[in-house]
């Protein structure tokens, strides 16, 4: 009895010592986020956001700015203005303009209350992707699915640093009716200028690879390239549409990507493997615009099927 009734004053002096402190999170000055991604395929689209306080209350609107001033330079001369479409909340160029090979392209933003905020980006050269070839029943998995071998070839420009974006899809019926693509989930390879996130060992052939993968010219510099890559014949089936007496077949496209890009890519993905994970090390995102945040650049793309 002595004992509870001892621990019983223990608990209320401690209690009793209990203070509430109040901290003042000090605000930090509102900056704008641009985000925007343009090809020599696409009109440039840039979403244009602000960042919020650690304790603000927000919703999805809390982020938007509809009343920004979006200048597009192209090599140091005003090449078009962006403005917002409610419809897609982003902002479009008015006069259709598209990312050109070579050029440089600058952002200007404004909005009030807000400084300027600019990001700049260079088009890299256009890819030529020499020959695609298939192998087929070039070796077998771990459960016996056969694996053909497709080989990509191209010539890297040796006058840069050039980094790669390859994506590869495969033709379905969508509803029974219309053919569309989407990524191929499971593929393998020895590369070891890829890019790996799931599968970190080159040398492991029977863990797949993501759909999309990157690359950079380090170890091939001014070189001719070959990518070879292991992909399960189901993946590579040609689909035909009656409707249109058109045959579909798979896709690779490899995207010229800038070094800001690929940075930003990398970042992602380490953000994205991170996430939900309570004993991962925090992720920030590369970011390459000046006085605010988010990402802005231009792309170009080759494309071709594999036969």
């Amino acid at each position: 009895m002595k004992n509870i009734i001892a621990s019983l004053l223990i608990i209320i002096l401690v209690a009793s010592c209990e203070k509430d402190i109040r901290v003042d999170v000090p605000r930090q000055p509102l900056k704008l986020v641009l985000d925007g991604l343009a090809s020599e395929n696409t009109a440039f689209k840039v979403f244009v956001g602000k960042t919020a306080g650690i304790l603000d209350l927000t919703t999805p609107n809390t982020y938007k700015v509809t009343n920004a001033l979006l200048q597009l330079y192209e090599n140091n001369v005003l090449k078009d203005t962006l403005v917002y479409d409610p419809n897609t909340n982003m902002y479009q160029v008015k006069y259709n303009t598209t990312a050109q090979p070579g050029k440089t392209y600058l952002l200007k933003a404004d909005a009030p209350g807000f400084t300027t905020t600019e990001a700049e980006t260079v088009t890299p050269e256009k890819i030529t992707i020499q020959s695609i070839t298939r192998r087929v029943n070039a070796r077998t998995d771990a459960s016996g699915n056969k694996l053909d071998e497709v080989k990509i070839t191209f010539l890297d420009n040796a006058a840069n640093s050039n980094f790669y974006l390859f994506r590869v899809s495969r033709p379905s019926y969508y509803d029974g009716r219309e053919v569309v693509y989407g990524p191929i989930y499971c593929m393998h390879s020895n590369d070891k200028d890829i890019d790996r996130r799931n599968n970190a060992d080159p040398t492991d052939l029977e863990n797949c690879m993501d759909p999309q993968f990157l690359m950079a010219d380090k170890n091939f510099n001014g070189r001719v390239k070959e990518v070879i890559l292991l992909i399960d014949q189901q993946d590579l089936r040609t689909v035909f549409n009656p409707r249109n007496n058109r045959t579909y077949k798979p896709v690779i496209e490899m995207d010229g990507i800038t070094a800001d890009y690929y940075k930003y890519r990398q970042s992602y993905d380490a953000y994205e493997d991170a996430d939900g994970n309570p004993f991962a090390e925090p992720v920030l995102l590369f970011t390459n615009v000046k006085n605010g945040y988010g990402f802005f650049s231009t792309y170009t793309v080759a494309k071709d099927t594999i036969r």
